[in-house]
């Protein structure tokens, strides 16, 4: 898919901050000029447009937005400092305060921020193949600041790399995290998100293979786990032990203990 930069109506110049990203991202830059969205896309044969808000990226894919918000990471974050309440994640992954954790299927980060809330002094990199998704998320996250200070400082650990996750994984050394994590896209969603529609869109719908676990197993240092639902085959599929599930939520967790 084709995607352009562009900036609001309101704005005529490209700014400091928008220039990085441009660069960093390499997609290409086209002046507004008032022209709608439709128009642009038109005349430059874009199926996505990012326009660069004062607040962050927002990417523009067939009549619907997508662009970084922390939305279910605050409310699981705050949930466990209000309530005590444990994160279901992070009990499967067993996270301590100095684990490093990799997230093979970053899609809106709401996984890596609760995870590097929890590890106070790993490495949180969160992996995303879907170069304008990577960069959105990514610049998101980078322009976030909330009243929270907690959740700045999760949101800011998190390392955003645009790459498919079986790539990444054949580049790592033996042991490189000591948490390797997979939430695949389902096929059928459980829940209707505006949110996340677009990104649904945009994603890769293909199913975890053998080969990606054997390369997780080998990069994770503790653990392998893999968020699905809990009627599905996956699980036992991909040679996962199941955790934690029960039938009063659709999720469930499989963990591969590799040390």
């Amino acid at each position: 898919m084709k995607y352009i930069v562009t900036t609001p109506q309101s704005v005529a110049s490209v700014n400091e901050t928008m220039a990085q990203f441009i660069k960093e991202s390499q997609l290409e830059y086209i002046p507004r000029r008032s022209s709608s969205l439709a128009k642009l896309a038109a005349e430059h044969g874009a199926e996505g447009i990012i326009v660069w808000e004062t607040e962050g990226p927002i990417l523009y894919v067939e009549n619907e937005k997508l662009f970084f918000h922390p939305s279910m990471a605050k409310v699981r974050i705050a949930e466990y400092r209000k309530k005590g309440r444990e994160d279901l994640l992070i009990k499967a992954c067993q996270l301590n305060q100095e684990d490093s954790f990799l997230d093979c299927t970053l899609g809106m980060g709401a996984d890596a921020i609760v995870a590097a809330y929890f590890s106070k002094t790993g490495k949180i990199t969160g992996l995303e193949y879907q170069t304008a998704v990577a960069h959105v998320i990514g610049w998101g996250m980078k322009l976030y600041h909330g009243n929270m200070a907690w959740l700045n400082q999760a949101i800011n650990r998190v390392e955003v790399i645009n790459s498919d996750h079986k790539e990444f994984l054949r580049q790592q050394g033996d042991q490189s995290y000591d948490i390797v994590y997979f939430d695949p896209m389902f096929t059928k969603p459980i829940w209707r998100s505006q949110a996340i529609s677009p990104l649904r869109k945009l994603a890769n719908h293909d199913a975890l293979n053998k080969d990606t676990i054997q390369e997780a197993c080998r990069v994770a240092r503790k653990r392998v786990v893999l968020k699905t639902l809990l009627e599905g085959v996956e699980i036992e599929r991909l040679g996962f032990q199941k955790v934690l599930g029960s039938k009063h939520n659709p999720i469930a967790y499989g963990v591969i203990i590799v040390n």
